[in-house]
């Protein structure tokens, strides 16, 4: 009986100091947002200070600090840079936009895109301030994948009328514009991979190179190596590999932007922990554009025909592929394996970058190669073995066999493309042009990777209550 008593006394003991803690904790986080409240309310609505959020898509640059240091950051990139013409997604209350200004002599043509319509009265005061070089826009340019589905659906000029004010050039020319921003939408990244491909969309204008804050696990997953896994190593991050060039430039605090991210819930059953658990304080600031001679490694009629390749054998990344290939063209297996052709290796794109300073399983943009093959490829060499320039590879081997005009993979490709133009569902919505892969990271996945979860705030012990003990 003793024994029992001291054994419950121990658990309410430990129960009451729990709930203390709970109580200081929460006491601790509601000064923390009577502080940001406090701060901030003056230049930002409520709604982006009092409440945590999960999966942030649209992100605002929180303070004059912050945004100072991102602009040092951004000081050697821009130096280099001889685009006269510049878009800042979501500027809110202009802490960056105000350094935008400074560079007068660099920055002739300044497109501002605003989400919420709480900061456009600032905003068209700056226009009101520089007439000619300033534009303002009332629009969502990370759903540019849902604009450009509805005018698809409609006939509509959402799209035009929000890049109206972006220079129209050639893609093999300079660069048409830069994007400043902060970003955490994955559809995003997936319809600038698809405009890429179908030439649609915003580089069907030209060859914009955008210099964007990321969560980790987004630019992880799009710039990562395939030693990180299958998982994570996916069609999306070969493709992205392919099509751009890319740069990690540093970290920068997520506390310095709003609205405030919820707390990581790092579970250890999550599979995607190992991505979660990185670097969750801050986002990557990064800067990406299309390669200038894509074209030319792989012509633009060829570009469905790269993507369709990538996405049907990335279906499942364990798949081996002289067997998926012998079912396009029976009997390619002993030219894959017998291949005297000497190997061109590719090199980093930037060679003043430093490997130690990238973001953990993320590798250095590399040249793209047509011969960049795969030493001792056998009859058990996976897709998933391929890095993303001896995947392009494989592809300019498959596309000049002569079997390939007459093969069934054209068929296949061009079934695909009619059954995906007639989409019209939700889920087409989001994805646009898309295959789902085996475990494929869609949008609610992405929202695993991204998971957060605001942990509920229990009642503080009242102070009058008092807790009985039943012997």
């Amino acid at each position: 009986m003793i024994s029992l008593r001291c054994s419950f006394t121990l658990c309410s003991a430990r129960t009451i100091q729990r709930l203390s803690s709970c109580y200081q904790s929460t006491k601790s986080k509601r000064a923390v947002q009577a502080e940001r409240v406090a701060r901030y309310s003056g230049e930002f609505p409520e709604k982006l200070l009092t409440k945590k959020q999960k999966g942030v898509s649209h992100m605002y640059v929180a303070n004059a600090q912050i945004a100072e240091q991102v602009n040092n950051y951004l000081e050697p990139h821009l130096r280099q840079s001889k685009c006269d013409t510049v878009m800042e997604l979501n500027p809110g209350p202009g802490h960056f936009t105000r350094h935008l200004l400074d560079r007068e002599t660099q920055f002739r043509k300044i497109i501002l895109v605003e989400s919420m319509e709480y900061f456009m009265p600032r905003l068209q005061e700056l226009h009101a301030l520089y007439p000619e070089r300033v534009k303002v826009r009332y629009g969502d340019f990370v759903s540019l994948w849902k604009l450009a589905f509805m005018d698809k659906m409609d006939s509509g000029t959402r799209l035009i009328d929000m890049l109206g004010d972006v220079p129209r050039t050639a893609f093999n020319e300079d660069i048409n514009m830069l994007v400043f921003g902060a970003v955490g939408s994955y559809p995003f990244f997936k319809h600038l991979i698809n405009s890429l491909i179908f030439q649609t969309s915003l580089y069907n204008l030209g060859r914009c190179e955008m210099i964007l804050a990321l969560p980790p696990p987004i630019y992880i997953h799009l710039t990562c190596s395939n030693k990180i896994g299958y998982l994570i190593y996916r069609s999306a991050s070969v493709l992205f590999q392919i099509l751009f060039e890319h740069r990690f430039i540093a970290k920068v605090p997520r506390e310095s932007f709003l609205p405030v991210q919820a707390d990581y819930n790092l579970t250890k059953s999550s599979k995607l922990g190992k991505v979660k658990s990185i670097n969750p304080e801050y986002l990557y600031l990064v800067k990406f554009v299309p390669r200038r001679n894509l074209h030319e490694i792989c012509p633009v009629q060829d570009l469905p025909a790269l993507w369709f390749f990538i996405k049907q054998n990335f279906v499942s990344r364990r798949n081996r592929i002289i067997p998926n290939l012998e079912k396009w063209v029976p009997g390619c297996g002993p030219r894959l394996i017998i291949n005297q052709n000497a190997p061109e290796r590719v090199t980093p794109i930037y060679a003043d970058e430093s490997t130690q300073h990238l973001p953990p399983y993320t590798v250095q943009s590399t040249s793209m190669s047509t011969r960049d093959y795969y030493p001792g490829i056998n009859i058990y060499t996976q897709f998933g073995d391929l890095t993303p320039s001896q995947m392009f590879t494989l592809f300019a081997q498959f596309r000049q066999w002569p079997e390939y005009s007459e093969s069934s993979f054209l068929a296949s490709m061009e079934n695909t493309l009619l059954k995906l133009e007639s989409v019209n569902d939700e889920q087409g919505l989001e994805d646009g042009v898309n295959l789902v892969e085996e475990d494929d990271i869609n949008s609610e996945s992405v929202d695993e990777i991204l998971e957060v979860t605001e942990e509920p705030v229990p009642e503080p012990p009242k102070s009058r209550r008092k807790i009985k003990l039943k012997p």
